[in-house]
Order: C-alpha cells, then structure tokens, then sequence
C-alpha cells in the first residue's frame, strides 16, 4: 500500500514543532486546499486535518490564521464542510463549538476566519438540524456580538454572520427563534442591517434571513405587524431617489417619504432579487396583498421596473406587480398558495425561466 505523503508533514504540524517548519507545512496544505484534488486529498487524511485543527488556536496568529483559512477552502465544499463536523478539537464536543468560542472572543484576530467556515458549514442542509443543538446554547450571545459592530477589537467584522444566520433560517427552529425569543426578538435586532450600507455581506444575510422566513406563511402576520415596520427595511434598497405625486407619497411607510436627493438603489442584484422574492412570498394571501397596496409598494415597484435592467429581476418584479395591480375580484382567491397551476401553463414557465438562464 501506498504511503500518504503527507504523513511526513505530520511532525510539522503538531503545537510544538519549529515555527518555521508549521509556516512551511501549511502554507502548502493552503495550497492544497484551494482545489477540489486538493480538498480531497487533505480529506484522506484524518490525523492531518486534526492537526490543522488544533493549530487554528496556536499561540502565533499567523499560523492561527492559516489553520483556519485551510478550513475556509475546505468547508467551501460540501463534502468537507461534512467531514469537518466528525472532528472535536481541544475536547469540545465539536468544531461548531470551539468556532463559536472564537467568535465570542473579543480579542480574537481571526474571528472572520471562523465566521466564514460556520457560514459553509451551515450550508449543509442535510446536517443543519445535527448543527443546531450546538448552535442554540449560543444563539442569544451571537446575535448580540453581530449587532454589535465593533465588538471584536482586534478588527474582524464578523460580517459572515448574516450569511450564517441566513442559512440557519432554512430551519424552522431557527425561524421559530428569530420570531418568538424573549424577552428580546431576535429579528428586531436583524432588520437594520437590511440597509447597512458599509457591507453587502450583511445586507445579503439579513435580508436572506426574512426571505427564508417569508416561504413560511405562519410568519407572515408578525412580518408585516406594524411594530416591525418591515416593508421600510424591504423596499429601502430598492427605492432611489425619484419623486411620487402627492397622494401616492401619502401612502408610503413614512421613513420612505423623505429619502435624499443622493439616494441610490442597491448596487448588488442578489440582495434585489431576494427582496423581490420575499415580496411575492408576502402576496400570498389577500388580507397581506391588501396591506402591500396601502403601503404604497405597487408604486415602488413602478419606478424600480424603470430602473432595473437584469432580465431574471425584472420578471420576480413584474410578477409581484401582476398580484398587486389586479383588485381582488380579479384576483378570485383568498391564498395563492391553494391555486393549482395547470400543467401546460407550468411548463410555459419553466420554458421562460430558461430563456432568462441562458440569456
């Protein structure tokens, strides 16, 4: 049989090998692991990657952080973001835990690091719910950390938590959580970063976080309560700077009546398309689709068709706006969801999506 290589380098990556022989070892396991040969290669190898573990907590940061941005590419894959969850460093129950440490570590450097493989990790929609008895202990100091932008002193942004949470949103614990926690709503504490402007990571976290809960129809009441004044948040990145008659500016959320001369829509047409999918998840029934129209979003949707030039965004738009422009006699049912679609007309949909894929 043959030897792994790799076992050669083992000597050079326990804690107290030679700082000069851990910088050599993981600089080429980083190397290593920036292709899918190389991800499996480092895969085969268990006594390997527990070692690239234990080093992530080494007393020099630079060699932290290369243990870490080794687990960044490996995670990245799915098959790696799996196997890492069977490792337990330093006696912790799993990876999920001690990453989670490093994260409500203050004066941790590499926090960041951290943040993005608990990102990939959480990907993993056939592990999400082995993921969560680690993460719900923690949940509460997380979000706190999150909200709190200058948490870390050391200059990590723990940015890649919005994604994160966004992941774990796909779970309806989790979904549950952002609702019904008390004594403080965890989503309460979301919804800002829809509209922080520093960092489309958060921006895209948070605001993929209300789309996941909007495919949920039981969370649609407390979405659109007046307390958490979501359609503000929503359609504030959509909006520019145009002006609206008298009468339709009346109607608008009043955070939205007076927005700058400088303001510009979103630049990122993911974070787009997404606020237009929570839209159309929110149309579902007629008392929501109602309370749409009241808030002026039909005409929103109306200057931002203008503006927006990706086919595939247009087309969520347009059909937000078929739902809003019709009166509810025209409409004929009280909940979309219960329409059945017939087939031919199905596959005159399918056959437009794909004309806007391959265009």
């Amino acid at each position: 049989m043959t030897q792994d290589p790799l076992n050669e380098m083992l000597e050079f990556l326990k804690p107290n090998a030679r700082v000069d022989l851990k910088h050599v070892s993981l600089d080429h396991m980083l190397g290593l692991s920036g292709t899918e040969e190389g991800v499996e290669t480092l895969l085969k190898n268990d006594l390997v990657i527990q070692n690239i573990i234990e080093l992530t907590d080494d007393k020099l940061d630079e060699i932290a952080k290369t243990a870490l941005l080794i687990l960044v590419n490996i995670s990245a894959h799915s098959e790696g973001a799996s196997e890492l969850l069977k490792y337990k460093p330093f006696n912790q129950k799993n990876l999920i835990e001690f990453l989670i440490g490093q994260i409500l570590n203050p004066n941790k450097k590499n926090a960041d690091a951290a943040c993005m493989i608990l990102c990939n990790i959480t990907r993993l929609e056939d592990e999400l719910e082995i993921c969560l008895d680690a993460f719900f202990p923690h949940l509460n100091d997380i979000i706190n950390v999150f909200v709190n932008v200058d948490f870390n002193k050391t200059g990590s942004n723990l940015n890649y938590l919005a994604p994160m949470f966004s992941n774990l949103s796909c779970s309806y614990r989790i979904r549950k959580w952002l609702t019904e926690e008390n004594p403080h709503v965890p989503l309460i504490k979301l919804l800002p970063f829809c509209n922080y402007e520093q960092s489309h990571i958060r921006r895209g976290g948070a605001i993929g976080t209300v789309r996941n809960l909007s495919f949920d129809s039981e969370f649609h009441e407390f979405l659109l309560s007046p307390d958490l004044d979501l359609l503000t948040y929503l359609l504030t990145p959509i909006m520019g700077n145009e002006e609206y008659p008298d009468d339709e500016m009346d109607v608008l959320p009043i955070a939205l009546q007076y927005l700058p001369k400088e303001k510009r829509r979103d630049l990122d047409v993911d974070i787009r398309k997404m606020i237009l999918e929570t839209l159309n998840k929110l149309c579902m029934k007629r008392k929501y689709r109602e309370m749409l129209r009241d808030n002026g979003v039909y005409y929103v949707l109306r200057e931002y068709h203008k503006w927006e030039t990706d086919p595939k965004v247009r087309q969520v738009c347009e059909n937000v706006v078929d739902i809003l422009i019709q009166k509810e006699e025209e409409v004929g049912v009280e909940d979309l969801s219960t329409v059945e679609i017939p087939r031919d007309v199905e596959e005159k949909f399918q056959e437009q999506n794909k004309r806007l894929d391959d265009d």
